[in-house]
């Protein structure tokens, strides 16, 4: 652009001397009139007794104290031309006080020669606008005003937005505090399978520092690294984008640690239009949780074997006495003998419970899968409550008819105890004159089974929790039923290996219905002989 023939005055607010000696140096090259000020009191009088085309302001000093210097600017319709360090926070502060230009320190004398020059002409332009609106020129009045409020408009969002950056910057502070300060490993894989986060807990188990994993595929930091759990990431990874949420506890042989066991959390995440934006990896370290259930199951599985011992006496002799082996007894002393051998039972039952009870962390259930008829799988469930039903005044039902010629591959011993636990609570906690009913049916190529009572039922809030190891409702309807807590928690762990879970409704006071389903076996034309035994097998 022609600008060399375009003089004009220039007020430079700066106490900057290097800053200063560039633009006299430009002002005497361009044939521009500069004046030189050093702080923004000097410059409001400078702007009071004199006429400027340009002034260029350092915006290093806080945005109040330099806005009477913008506002005495856009007064006389002078070009307000910003300087400071280089930054975001100076440009900000300038775009605020109406600044057209932004030049950057140290300053290029080339870069300034432009903007002041530019400067000069837009100010000669804007008299021009001045005057025709003065002298009644619609159009160019109506131009000025439009302008004057796109600007306005323009210096409200321009607030707005650093507002917003302000927020964004002070909420990705806080997340970031926590994801580096919890006590868990977090990863986090973007769509295009690159690992993105990687806080100092997953870095620890990982054994790889997030600066040389962050930005690089997945596939190739496990490649690299070889270590176990990055290859059980990855394996996780890629079963959350065909199946969803993936949960697991996997042995680890780390490096700096003792043997470890972590839990490994994986989830999908989506993004605000609900589409796949990558998956979330949440790593716990549960070493300590586990070792402390085997000690308490060791310890159990001891005690239960040491009370074993005498129990069996116990048992033997009482029933020895009961059958009269050693002696005729008065009727007195036989149902003394007959208590003493029931509870005898009862207690051997617990005793087993607890035996069992290391079962579900060794992934001993389902250990033997075989071809099983759900009618005789029902009926062998039943047959050992029904006395005790009849004499607790319980009608116990059966309705299994839909399924006389199913059956399903589970474990014998295993899945028999499940539902026989489902059975003996239904009867225990169902009051005389109530029922318990166990049925089976066949729906979308699954055998669910129900057990339905009209007992005291349970509170929802503790519909969960009645599957916790050694859990019992702390109700006075409840607790004087007995038990060790135990029959449910073994019945889910049993279910959860055959691929199932056990599911609950119920209220107070309205009974309670537990469920759960299994596959239906399906005969192959070589499995009809089996089929055949299936049938008559206990």
């Amino acid at each position: 652009m022609g600008f060399e023939h375009h003089t004009g005055r220039v007020l430079l607010v700066d106490n900057d001397h290097a800053a200063r000696d560039v633009v006299q140096s430009v002002a005497a090259h361009s044939e521009v009139e500069l004046a030189v000020v050093g702080s923004a009191k000097e410059a409001l009088q400078s702007l009071r007794d004199s006429e400027f085309d340009v002034v260029v302001l350092n915006v290093d000093d806080s945005v109040e104290r330099l806005r009477p210097v913008s506002l005495a600017v856009e007064r006389i319709g002078a070009v307000l031309i910003a300087t400071g360090d280089a930054g975001g926070d100076r440009m900000r502060a300038g775009m605020r006080l109406g600044a057209r230009d932004f030049l950057d320190k140290p300053f290029a004398a080339e870069v300034v020669t432009e903007s002041l020059l530019q400067g000069v002409a837009l100010h000669r332009q804007n008299r021009v606008l001045g005057s025709a609106t003065q002298t009644g020129d619609a159009a160019v009045a109506k131009l000025a005003a439009e302008t004057s409020e796109l600007r306005l408009q323009l210096d409200q969002q321009v607030r707005a937005f650093e507002s917003s950056q302000e927020t964004f910057y002070l909420d990705l502070s806080r997340m970031m505090t926590i994801i580096s300060n919890i006590m868990d490993g977090i990863v986090f894989v973007d769509r295009e399978d690159c690992v993105m986060l990687i806080n100092p807990v997953a870095e620890d188990l990982l054994g790889i520092k997030a600066f040389l994993a962050i930005g690089r595929h997945v596939d190739e930091i496990a490649k690299d690294s070889g270590e176990e759990l990055l290859s059980a990431l990855v394996s996780d990874y890629l079963r959350v984008k065909e199946e969803g949420d993936v949960s697991r506890t996997i042995e680890l042989h780390h490096s700096e640690h003792d043997l470890l066991y972590i839990k490994i959390n994986t989830s999908k995440v989506l993004d605000y239009k609900g589409e796949f934006a990558g998956v979330l990896t949440v790593l716990q370290d549960i070493t300590s949780e586990y070792k402390s259930d085997q000690l308490k199951n060791q310890y159990l599985s001891i005690v239960a074997h040491e009370l074993r011992t005498p129990l069996t006496g116990i048992k033997t002799f009482s029933t020895l006495m009961a059958k009269g082996s050693l002696g005729p007894l008065s009727e007195h002393q036989t149902r003394a003998i007959c208590s003493i051998r029931e509870q005898s039972v009862r207690l051997e039952h617990q005793i087993d419970k607890l035996i069992n009870l290391g079962n579900i962390d060794s992934n001993d259930y389902a250990q033997d899968p075989e071809v099983l008829s759900v009618v005789d799988l029902v009926a062998g469930a039943v047959a050992p409550f029904e006395q005790v039903a009849s004499d607790s005044g319980v009608e116990l039902l059966v309705n299994d008819s839909d399924v006389s010629e199913h059956a399903i591959e589970a474990d014998r011993t295993d899945i028999k105890r499940a539902l026989k636990s489902l059975v003996e609570n239904a009867v225990k906690f169902t009051s005389e004159g109530g029922s318990v009913t166990v049925s089976a049916a066949v729906s979308d190529n699954m055998v669910e089974f129900t057990v339905n009572d009209s007992g005291i039922g349970i509170n929802p809030r503790y519909h969960r929790r009645i599957f916790e190891k050694f859990f019992q409702v702390e109700d006075p309807l409840t607790r004087h039923h007995g038990g060790a807590g135990l029959g449910l928690f073994v019945a889910q762990g049993i279910l959860e290996a055959h691929g199932s879970k056990i599911e609950v409704e119920s209220d107070l006071g309205s009974g309670a219905v537990f469920r759960f389903s299994l596959p239906v076996f399906e005969i192959q034309s070589g499995d009809a002989a089996e089929a055949e035994c299936v049938t008559t097998s206990n």
